[in-house]
């Protein structure tokens, strides 16, 4: 009897095991980081960048020059029974003759409320970047616009 009870869930076990390593992998996998050039300094970037996150309902949770780090809204799903929370972090370093690259990451923090489980996963592909991208240009345009206005 109790052969039979420690056979199923020694089965159990490693039917569970089975989906993991696969999964562990994309978690712990090293993502390169999407990049985009501005034509503009790494000290006008950097101020745009923050502006882009706090249009983009993100607050920032870590900065130095030439670093950043944010974090969205956290989103709690009813359905899924856990809670979401994008994350990302910038790079600068200057490219020379007035541009600036800058090296996007984003990770998705997931908690579960079954069984308390909770995760990072590094997201390498996301509408997020482009989106990102965009505004932190509207907003390099926008000082640009704002910085030649004072000078006439």
């Amino acid at each position: 009897m109790y052969l039979r009870i420690f056979s199923g869930v020694m089965t159990m076990f490693a039917l569970l095991l089975t989906g993991c390593e696969s999964t562990l992998k994309e978690r712990f996998a090293d993502v390169p980081p999407k990049t985009h050039e501005f034509d503009a300094s790494t000290e006008e970037v950097y101020a745009a960048a923050q502006d882009a996150f706090k249009r983009l309902d993100f607050k920032i949770v870590w900065k130095s020059m030439g670093r950043i780090q944010a974090a969205g809204s956290i989103h709690h799903s009813l359905a899924m029974g856990d809670s979401r929370q994008l994350t990302a972090e910038l790079r600068f370093r200057d490219s020379g003759s007035g541009k600036t690259g800058v090296e996007m990451w984003l990770t998705q923090d997931v908690t579960g409320e079954g069984m308390g489980s909770s995760y990072r996963k590094p997201l390498p592909e996301s509408d997020f970047f482009p989106l990102y991208f965009s505004n932190l240009q509207q907003f390099l345009d926008l000082n640009r616009g704002a910085k030649e206005a004072e000078k006439k």
